[in-house]
């Protein structure tokens, strides 16, 4: 991975989870953090969901991108929900209603206190400490998510195309970009590959 990357490890990954399902209080931050780890979501993108994504198998999402040259250019994405996660999306709709939050299809699916779109802030603010509670050491934002995410389909698929198109990158350069590094696991398991021929 690139110097600048930052994810979290499977023992982390299932650490700082565990620590939120098992909290009342943090049920709003399950359901975000879950989501992103398995969509791949920039923060923006899976606080922009309303309630009526929570019910789809795959959503299209408005996604910041640029041209060659800089310039803005909105582009769309696919989002795939799979069934475990839309049991869980299902499970905390439930959630916003014992709560009194809207469920209209317009609605934010992620609200704060004042029941207004949560704010990317206040999550970076909320991220931070349950990343401390679930006693992860490393400097951490919501966008390790997303480098998780990328890190762990580039190790399993070793595909980069498969990766850019998941993530939602214009380009594949993006993604060797920040994904090329080779894992020191992998050069030990390509010398042993070579001795047994």
């Amino acid at each position: 991975m690139g110097a600048d990357i930052k994810c979290l490890t499977p023992q982390e990954e299932e650490r700082f989870l565990e620590t939120l399902r098992k909290r009342k209080d943090a049920e709003r931050a399950y359901m975000l953090y879950h989501l992103m780890l398995v969509t791949g979501l920039r923060l923006s993108e899976a606080l922009s969901l309303n309630v009526e994504h929570a019910g789809r198998a795959k959503v299209e999402l408005k996604v910041k991108g640029w041209t060659k040259k800089g310039e803005k250019k909105d582009r769309f994405k696919t989002v795939y929900f799979p069934k475990a996660l839309q049991g869980h999306l299902k499970e905390y709709l439930k959630v916003k209603a014992r709560r009194g939050e809207s469920l209209l299809p317009g609605a934010p699916l992620f609200v704060s206190r004042n029941s207004a779109r949560i704010s990317p802030r206040q999550v970076q603010r909320d991220f931070k400490k349950w990343v401390r509670e679930s006693g992860i050491e490393t400097d951490l934002s919501p966008h390790s998510l997303r480098h998780t995410v990328g890190t762990r389909l580039l190790k399993e698929f070793k595909n980069a195309k498969l990766v850019q198109r998941y993530l939602g990158h214009s380009d594949v350069a993006t993604t060797l970009r920040y994904y090329v590094d080779v894992f020191p696991e992998d050069l030990e398991e390509a010398a042993e590959m070579l001795a047994e021929r």
